[in-house]
């Protein structure tokens, strides 16, 4: 049986599925918008992903540093900027002259290239969103908060409990999503978390099995990041870990974009995008992925990809030889005659 493919129009995931037992679901590819407040010290996180795995239907882990507030926004978004990060394609045509003999050509083919003393467990909020049953917890034991999620059809492994550990010791609310079993899967859309932060971050980091299934099932996991502030940024795990994310873009965002995002976030939205693709399939995620300035604060642009198209003007080698050849003799009679 052939892997079911589960699109969900994103969500704000840290790379923690949570299916039901004997399930495995592994992130396939994910688009994030994080538009960071720099002044109020808030973080806007829009995500879409698509994942892969023999599950019918799953629930998913997020991280953040404070308590959330959820709303459904529309995910046109990460089209529009796609579209604008996208390099350049410059289409350039080349003539060649081809001397394939005439013999050879039978039978060839055409080969193309592609390019506190508090509970253990606290909840903190519950709603339906974007076709979601949504629940922000608190937790001070980890085992306790693995056993809520065991007790409410969330997945128990001991490298999941491991990941919650890590957000239980700094005290990170964990908010818990799953679909909303009175709508049907297609019904859900995108997901925006605002939160309080200390500065703008991605829920980089991964149980060890995410990572495992990510290596087996796919040859190339996209990660596509745009982080929208007053400056260009760059990204580490952690304090220093190096991260293998590549820049694409890095510029002032025009004016109608701009007013698009501010509509999704409601508040004023920063000039400056820097656009990112993370395309490790085993991803080091050990820790979450942070932005800061960079050191480079000039504007990058992808340099257009040259597509170069070849017009063939076919000279077959062989008829040219026995052309030559008729006329070196016809020569050789008028010169004997």
């Amino acid at each position: 049986m052939k892997p079911v493919l589960i699109a969900l129009a994103v969500v704000a995931i840290a790379c923690a599925p949570a299916p039901h037992a004997g399930d495995e679901i592994a992130v396939v590819e994910e688009s994030a918008v994080i538009v960071w407040d720099a002044a109020a010290k808030t973080e806007h996180f829009i995500r879409r992903a698509v994942f892969q795995g023999k599950g019918r239907d799953f629930g998913f882990l997020v991280p953040t540093p404070s308590v959330p507030t959820l709303a459904e926004v529309d995910d046109a978004i990460f089209d529009k900027l796609e579209k604008r990060t996208r390099p350049e394609v410059v289409h350039v045509t080349k003539k060649r002259l081809d001397f394939t003999p005439f013999l050879l050509m039978y039978g060839m083919r055409h080969e193309g290239m592609t390019t506190g003393a508090a509970a253990p467990v606290e909840v903190l909020a519950s709603q339906k969103v974007a076709g979601y049953d949504a629940v922000v917890l608190a937790a001070t034991d980890a085992a306790a908060l693995q056993k809520w999620l065991a007790d409410h059809g969330y997945a128990s492994t001991p490298d999941l409990t491991e990941w919650l550990d890590a957000y239980v010791q700094r005290q990170w609310k964990i908010t818990a999503f799953k679909i909303d079993a009175a709508q049907p899967a297609a019904r859900t859309a995108a997901v925006k978390m605002s939160f309080a932060a200390d500065r703008p971050f991605f829920p980089y980091r991964e149980p060890a099995s995410q990572r495992r299934l990510a290596s087996e099932k796919m040859e190339n996991r996209a990660l596509r990041i745009w982080v929208l502030g007053d400056e260009r940024v760059t990204g580490v795990i952690g304090e220093k870990t190096f991260w293998p994310g590549i820049l694409r873009r890095s510029d002032p965002l025009p004016d109608a974009l701009r007013a698009d995002v501010a509509r999704l976030v409601n508040v004023a939205v920063p000039p400056r995008m820097t656009a990112f693709i993370d395309q490790s399939s085993i991803r080091p995620g050990t820790d979450e992925l942070y932005f800061g300035h960079s050191a480079v604060q000039s504007d990058y642009v992808e340099p257009p990809r040259i597509v170069e198209h070849i017009e063939r003007t076919h000279i077959p080698l062989d008829l040219v030889v026995l052309a030559l050849g008729v006329i070196a003799v016809v020569w050789w009679l008028i010169r004997r005659a």
